[in-house]
Parts: structure tokens; C-alpha cells; sequence
């Protein structure tokens, strides 16, 4: 089974959402910030396939607690049993994917798209669940619990113990009917006691574990055995796997999630849909990477898999075609496809999504030129706690690369992903002007230095000469002091050697500015951290700055766009 699109109004922080999936991968990874409702969408996909009629529901599952408006949830799928397809069943109501209910009235299929069926959960102020299959050419009909068995959904989540166990919320269930087992064992049990029960015939499932074991990277000490469970000198309502005659329920929370997964790709001859709450949840970076090819091997051509992470080590094992970017603002959740149609531009993305995974996690991004911009940025954010006691991570901003003379690609990249953005840059190429114009007529903030000024140059023009000292004393200590002093000659910059360090007494305007021009030219700070060095000597001098200058204007507007509400962002 594939989901291919849905449609959520109400449920829990989803006010509206309408998000359609991509048609080209059967794994998609959902990213985005915390509290963007990336487990929300999942949880309303399992809800709407719900196989049984006991669904528990309560107040606080509607938006705003608003029990008047009902939650409608319209999930669109493929690839169904065929038994689906007559008119007795829901022959009538095929759709083609992506086709908007009540408002696309011819929404019958089409050849060269595949044929999908859309189930509607509607839960109302009484609390009770109605599962309906709907289209825009008919009235709704009933879908029976029985037939929502027929649509497997796995969901993993964080409760995935109870697929290590015989039970009817188990993955187990859907090996083999174990319900004559469970019973003859449990009445042999009460009768003659625990050792004397036979659950030889759930053993079989035991080839199956040990095979999914191996093949993520899960070892058994002995047979894997089922027995019933003694608690508190009775018998439980359950049957667990013990490896020997350690239960498999003691196993690590990565293990346990492995064996979930595995046990849930291998059922149903690999066409069930796989929900899977953050994926990276107790796995070391190996198994991680392990695990995503094996979904990919696994859901080649039948299948699907949902997941979302907060991982950038998820993010960057993922192609472009994988990853959907999930926001939500004001109760409407929005989803963004990071694969573009313009020729030559996927390349670039997958590089971003390579080098700035983490930059993909986030809501908010300072978008910087180069490894010296961000190591700025790194000590403003310091510079921001110390003053104001803020952070930037409290307003949900992150730091991304520019990539160089790639800046303005990558930014537009983050901005159609609707990512809230900012660009810190340098002014030193007249070739850049026009691009900083289009940004900022599509409301991008760019903090840039005066014209024909870099990072480096802008702030010789402007520290104090203390600071100016301590940066040369930075860069010798990166560099070495015979390559300073040559550079300072050949720069005309007046210096003394005393005790080891390189003195510079005083400078005029023309040669604070060759200084500048020496620092950016020969490097002495394109690295991050002595990016971040060279701009926390600006901030521990931050109050001998003239008030009017470049680098306060920069700072101070910086800080108001990392502190400004989020209602000002729609």
C-alpha cells in the first residue's frame, strides 16, 4: 500500500494541512523543527487506517481543544487488494492521486496515474469514529473494520515492545494465527504451570527474527522461544520472546526498534506502509545509515515508508527525492519537496542537504557567505546570551552555509522550502548587487558591510586598536609570525617585534584598511573558528564601537530579526 496524498483539519496542532506525496520515491522522510507536527501527520495517517473500532479518542486530540468542529482526516492511497476493486466494494469511488475533495468534481482516474481510493475518518463532538470511503461523484460509503485490516499500517513509535509479544496490537499477529496456541497454552499452564506450556507452534517465528536480527545488525545468544510471561505469581494475558532466557524486552531501545522495523517491512509481502516516529531513536550512526538502505532495498517497488527525524545524520543519507520539509505556523502545516524542475539545480541541493543537514532541522536561518561569516555568526550568538540573556535557538534559528559564490543559490533553495531566512554577507564583489536587490525585494533581509568591504576589512576600519592587536596576535598564532611580519612589510603596515608578538601602535584610516585587505587576501581567519575568535575580540570590545558604525547597524539589525515574532513572519 502508498499513501499518496492527505488531508488533515483539526487534529490535535493541525488547524488545516493538505500535503501530497511524492510519486518517484517509496521512502519519504519528513524534517523540519520541533513541534512542526511531522508526528502528528503520521499519527493522523495511522488513525485513518485504524483497524479496529475501539479507536481511542479525547478532547484534547482536537485543535484547540475545539470539539465543535469535527476532525476530518482524507488519506489517498494506492496499491490495494484487488478485491477492493469491485463495484460490491469500492469499485466506484477510484480517484486519481492529488485530486481535491469537494472541489475537483471529475476526480475519476486516469490511465497514465495510478488508481487510488480515499478513506475518510470523521470524529465529531460525540467522540466516535466514522471510517468512510468518499469521492466527489458519490455518496460515502462505509469501510468495515475488516476491510481496514486488509490495508496493513506499521507504526513504530515509541512503544515498540509490543511487537515482542503474541497480542493483538502485535506484528507477531500477522505471522500466524496464534489464538488456539495462546489459549491450549494458557489453559495447560494454569493447569500443570508455567514450564509444562507448549507454544512450540509460535517457534516458527523464530527463523524470522533471527533473519531480521542479522540482517540489521541484532544478535541472539540462543533459540529464540516463546513462553508465557509470570507476573506477580499469575500468568499475564501475554506470550513474549525470550533469547534463551533473557526476554527480547530487555534489549536496548535500538535493538527493540530494529526488530519492530524489520518484523513490519517483512509482512505482507513488503507492501504494507511503514510509519516511523523519529527513525534515529536509540541507533548509532552505522545502523542508522544500515537501516535506511535496507528500506530502500526493501521498498524497491511494493510498499511504502514514512519516517521523520531529527537526525542530520538521517537527513544527510537521504536523497533529495526522500525528504519532504514539514512547517506549521498558526495551526497550518505545509509541506515543501526539496527536488526542483529547473535543469542543473538538484545537483545543488543535494549538495546543501550534504554539507548543512543540521541547517535543515531548523525553522529560521542566518544564511552566511563563507566559514568566517559563520564563525561571526557563532560569536554574536554568544554575544546575544551575555547582553540579553537570549539565544538564538530560543526563536527556532539556525546557521546555514552559503557555499561561497553558491550564497544566493543555497538561499533560494532554503526560502522556496519556506524556511524563514536572512543573508550575512560581504560587499567586496560588485558582480553580487543585483542578486542582494532581488533578495531583498522578495523580503530577505541582507546584512552586508560597507561597499567594497569584507568581513575582515570592515572590521579593521572599526576596532579599536587593542582589538586590532589581539587579531594580529590571532592570526600569528594561526599562521606563525615570520608570514605575518612578511605580509605586514609588503603591506607597509608599521610594526615592532617585542617578546615574540608582532606591535602595532597606531594606524591611519588608509592603513587599517590595507590591513584588512592583507587579513582577507592571505586567509588569516577563513576558518570557523578563528572566524569565531576573531569576532568575539569585536564583541569583548563591542563598547569602545562609535555608535554609528557599520558593524552596530549590522549587529543591532541582526538581533532584531532573530528576535522578531513569529506572527511578523506571515
Amino acid at each position: 500500500m502508498r499513501i499518496t496524498n492527505i488531508e488533515i483539519n483539526n487534529f490535535r496542532g493541525i488547524r488545516k494541512s493538505m500535503i501530497s506525496f511524492p510519486l518517484d520515491s517509496r521512502i519519504i522522510c519528513l524534517i523540519g523543527a520541533g513541534d512542526s507536527t511531522k508526528t502528528t501527520i503520521l499519527k493522523a495517517i495511522e488513525w485513518a487506517f485504524w483497524p479496529t473500532w475501539n479507536l481511542v479518542v479525547a478532547d484534547t486530540d482536537f485543535y484547540d481543544g475545539d470539539t465543535i468542529t469535527p476532525i476530518i482526516i482524507r488519506a489517498t492511497f494506492s496499491e490495494f487488494p484487488d478485491l477492493f476493486l469491485s463495484e460490491d466494494k469500492y469499485g466506484l469511488f477510484l480517484r486519481r492521486p492529488n485530486a481535491l475533495f469537494g472541489e475537483d468534481i471529475d476526480d475519476e482516474p486516469q490511465d497514465n496515474l495510478p488508481l487510488c481510493l480515499t478513506i475518510q475518518l470523521t470524529i465529531d463532538a460525540t467522540l466516535e469514529p466514522k471510517w468512510e470511503i468518499v469521492c466527489n461523484r458519490m455518496e460515502p460509503k462505509l469501510i468495515s473494520h475488516n476491510d481496514r485490516k486488509q490495508l496493513y499500517v506499521g507504526s513504530i513509535g515509541a512503544n515498540v515492545s509490543k511487537d515482542l509479544v503474541w497480542g493483538k496490537n502485535s506484528v507477531l499477529q500477522k505471522y500466524a494465527d496464534a489464538k488456539g496456541v495462546l489459549h491450549d497454552a494458557y489453559t495447560d499452564s494454569l493447569r500443570n504451570a508455567a514450564k509444562n506450556a507448549d507454544l512450540s507452534a509460535l517457534d516458527s517465528v523464530s527463523v524470522t527474527l533471527s533473519s531480521v536480527g542479522k540482517k540489521y545488525g541484532v544478535y541472539f545468544e540462543d533459540q529464540i522461544k516463546s513462553r508465557l510471561l509470570i507476573q506477580n505469581n499469575s500468568f499475564s494475558s501475554t506470550v513474549g520472546l525470550f533469547d534463551g532466557d533473557a526476554p527480547l524486552s530487555q534489549l536496548g531501545t535500538g535493538s527493540q526498534r530494529l526488530l519492530s522495523m524489520g518484523l513490519n517491512i517483512g509482512i505482507s509481502s513488503c507492501n504494507a506502509l511503514l510509519l516511523i516516529d523519529e527513525v534515529e531513536n536509540g541507533l548509532e550512526p552505522y545502523r542508522l545509515r544500515n537501516l535506511i538502505n535496507e528500506f530502500r532495498d526493501s521498498r524497491s517497488s511494493a510498499g511504502q515508508i514514512l519516517m521523520t527525524t531529527h537526525s542530520p545524520v538521517t537527513v544527510a543519507e537521504c536523497v533529495i527525492d526522500e525528504i519532504m520539509v514539514i512547517h506549521s505556523i498558526n495551526g497550518t502545516t505545509n509541506a515543501f519537496v526539496l527536488k526542483s524542475d529547473q535543469i542543473g539545480v538538484n545537483d545543488t541541493i543535494q549538495a546543501q542537504v550534504r554539507r548543512n543537514p543540521e541547517s535543515f532541522l531548523s525553522k529560521r536561518l542566518v544564511v552566511c557567505e563563507g566559514s568566517t561569516e559563520i564563525g561571526f555568526i557563532r560569536a554574536f550568538d554568544r554575544f546575544l546570551a551575555k547582553t540579553k540573556n537570549y539565544r538564538m535557538a530560543y526563536k527556532g534559528v539556525n546557521i546555514a552555509d552559503g557555499n561561497g559564490a553558491n550564497i544566493f543559490k543555497c538561499a533560494d533553495i532554503f526560502r522556496e522550502c519556506g524556511y524563514d531566512i536572512c543573508i550575512v554577507m560581504d560587499s567586496d564583489n560588485d558582480n553580487d548587487k543585483s542578486e542582494k536587490a532581488k533578495m531583498r525585494e522578495a523580503g530577505v533581509k541582507v546584512f552586508d558591510w560597507d561597499e567594497h568591504n569584507a568581513l575582515e576589512e570592515q572590521f579593521f576600519m572599526e576596532l579599536p586598536m587593542n582589538a586590532i592587536q589581539c587579531s594580529i596576535d590571532l592570526a600569528t598564532s594561526y599562521k606563525g609570525i615570520d608570514s605575518i611580519a612578511s605580509k605586514l612589510t609588503e603591506g607597509n603596515i608599521p610594526f615592532e617585534k617585542a617578546e615574540g608578538h608582532l606591535i602595532i601602535s597606531s594606524l591611519v584610516s588608509e592603513q587599517r584598511k590595507s590591513l584588512g585587505r592583507i587579513a582577507k587576501e592571505n586567509a588569516w581567519y577563513k576558518r570557523i573558528g578563528l572566524g569565531e575568535q576573531l569576532s568575539s575580540i569585536l564583541f569583548n570590545n563591542y563598547n569602545a564601537l562609535c555608535n554609528t558604525s557599520t558593524i552596530k547597524r549590522i549587529v543591532d539589525g541582526l538581533s532584531e530579526w532573530v528576535m522578531k515574532d513569529e506572527e511578523a513572519r506571515t
